[in-house]
């Protein structure tokens, strides 16, 4: 008897998938993937591809030269000018914001009452209009006239910061700043939404103070959106442009213009594809440098909390 019913106990081969199966996926991935290509990889391969070639849109004639755009580019000076400019303008804003924005975090998270209002406050300037703020902006730094000389100036004997090499940078910074902090502070009341509250009130019990129970228990549960933040920050300082643009125009002799600006000098005002090309291959090349740092960060990270 059990050797008559043996063959029902023989697995039975599922059927092998048809086609519509196997295209299913690659249907549903295709027009992201599409996409990709289309908005992402085509544009930097055809940037790194023009980055070689010096095209003159007027007589739409196009030639091949080598290394010359890049050459031309560090040898003139503007590029590796506004490299500093950036790097600077990352060094006035990044850790600026990340540490008020923390602090404003934290500020909101400890309410009782009105968490939702001051959410909405300090969120405000991050929905704003870029370009629109930052012309209030440049009304409040123009000089002897402006809000920021009436306050500052007597007090400091600092006026005319957009017309100065020193202080046109830093105003840019100001409004860079003030934009980015609230958008920080949200990212910041998201992850102390998440540290473990029984870890707090443990710590609490212990007799931990607010300073500890802050550095040993929330600063480690927060640390992927600190470096998650850094990134964005330092990805969002490396392209600043349009309150270069509205501020100073990169100006004065150069002294705030950042590499964004930079590439639509030389690639829309003055025509020169291939120049602009080089300019956006060197942002590009930061972008990736940031990520790379992301990366390493978040692998340390993850490894420190593992133990």
């Amino acid at each position: 008897m059990m050797q008559s019913n043996a063959h029902l106990l023989t697995p039975i081969a599922a059927p092998a998938p048809g086609i519509g199966e196997r295209a299913a996926p690659f249907m549903l991935v295709g027009p992201m993937l599409a996409l990709l290509v289309i908005f992402t990889i085509l544009p930097c391969l055809l940037t790194l591809i023009l980055a070689f070639f010096e095209m003159d849109i007027l007589a739409g004639t196009i030639r091949f030269v080598g290394f010359s755009n890049f050459t031309k580019a560090f040898a003139r000076g503007d590029l590796v000018n506004s490299i500093g400019v950036t790097l600077l303008y990352m060094a006035l804003t990044v850790p600026t914001s990340m540490i008020f924005g923390l602090l404003v975090a934290l500020g909101i998270n400890s309410l009782g009452h009105g968490r939702v209002f001051w959410r909405a406050v300090y969120f405000l300037p991050v929905a704003a209009t870029l370009v629109a703020m930052s012309i209030v902006w440049r009304w409040m730094f123009v000089g002897r006239r402006g809000l920021i000389d009436h306050m500052l100036g007597p007090m400091t004997g600092i006026t005319d910061w957009l017309n100065s090499p020193a202080l046109a940078l830093p105003a840019v910074a100001v409004v860079g700043n003030w934009q980015q902090i609230g958008f920080i502070a949200i990212l910041y009341l998201a992850a102390l939404a998440a540290v473990p509250r029984h870890q707090l009130e443990a710590a609490r019990v212990d007799g931990a103070n607010g300073w500890h129970r802050f550095w040993h228990v929330t600063w480690p549960a927060i640390g992927p959106t600190t470096v998650f933040a850094g990134i964005i920050t330092s990805v969002n300082a490396m392209r600043v442009f349009d309150s270069v643009s509205t501020m100073t125009g990169g100006g004065p002799s150069r002294h705030s213009q950042a590499l964004a600006h930079l590439m639509w000098e030389r690639g829309i005002y003055f025509f020169d594809i291939g120049g602009g090309s080089v300019v956006t291959l060197v942002l590009v090349a930061l972008a990736l440098i940031a990520t790379f740092l992301q990366r390493v960060l978040t692998a340390r990270l993850e490894k420190a909390g593992s133990r």
